[in-house]
């Protein structure tokens, strides 16, 4: 059991310290000479419509991937290469719902904190703020001599094919975080969400038999965390230098 926690701290802080240096990073040079311009955003003129039909989208999404698990959508094909193809066009179709939505509603992409104004300064952000989040992801853990490897997998045909499902999992947290915000104001978007994901680890660790101490500051940790980043996109108002961030941390944890 204690090894257990130990493998879990030696996880979670290091992680937490990452990305909250990534949003700090963010605000640090932003405060001094802003990054972009932010995309206004209109409220919305019937905020509970959307913030029902959000929800109804993401069971869509839900749905859509049970297909995809089922052998429902496009299928597999004899090559690696297609198949790589394949998994991303299934990945357009699985969250086609948020499109369809946003036609119906007459609503534009800055509502998911998408824009391609001044792309090439968010790549280029997001590509410097997610290599410094690695590099002291694995100096907390003493692992700095992964960084090679880490670059190399990140390109590789792999974890690119990976890369669509990583985005779009962003764009559905912008899309229900706006909607959320019209319905019931900037403060409750950002805790309501960060309360939630931060309770859904207590059932484990419970199980696990893990002590109190450690689960309420595994809570607080993961909350706080979650409210730091949702509050950096509030305010960058862009998911894709976000997207990269979230793109090469998986890689770094192993996520696929």
């Amino acid at each position: 059991m204690e090894e257990i926690m130990q493998s879990n701290t030696f996880f979670i802080v290091p992680l937490t310290i990452a990305y909250a240096t990534i949003c700090g990073l963010w605000f640090l040079i932003n405060s001094r000479k802003n990054l972009w311009a932010l995309d206004p955003i209109k409220p919305s003129d019937r905020p509970w419509l959307d913030f029902a039909l959000a929800l109804i989208t993401t069971v869509g999404i839900f749905a859509i991937g049970q297909l995809y698990s089922a052998g429902f959508l496009l299928p597999n094909a004899n090559s690696v290469i297609a198949n790589r193809l394949i998994w991303v066009a299934n990945n357009f179709i699985i969250f086609s719902p948020i499109a369809l939505t946003l036609f119906f509603r007459k609503q534009k992409i800055t509502t998911l904190f998408l824009s391609k104004n001044q792309l090439l300064l968010k790549l280029a952000f997001g590509t410097i703020a997610s290599l410094t989040g690695v590099t002291l992801f694995l100096i907390l853990r003493g692992e700095l001599e992964r960084f090679p490897e880490i670059l190399k997998e990140a390109i590789t045909l792999k974890s690119l094919s990976y890369f669509p499902a990583v985005f779009f999992e962003n764009v559905t947290l912008a899309f229900l975080f706006v909607r959320l915000k019209w319905a019931v104001g900037i403060k409750w978007a950002i805790l309501i969400p960060s309360v939630l994901f931060a309770l859904a680890h207590v059932p484990g660790s419970v199980a696990e038999g893990d002590p109190w101490s450690h689960i309420i500051t595994f809570f607080f940790l993961t909350g706080s965390l979650t409210t730091f980043i949702l509050y950096t996109a509030y305010r960058s108002r862009d998911i894709i230098w976000l997207g990269i961030v979230h793109y090469m941390m998986d890689i770094v944890i192993k996520a696929f």
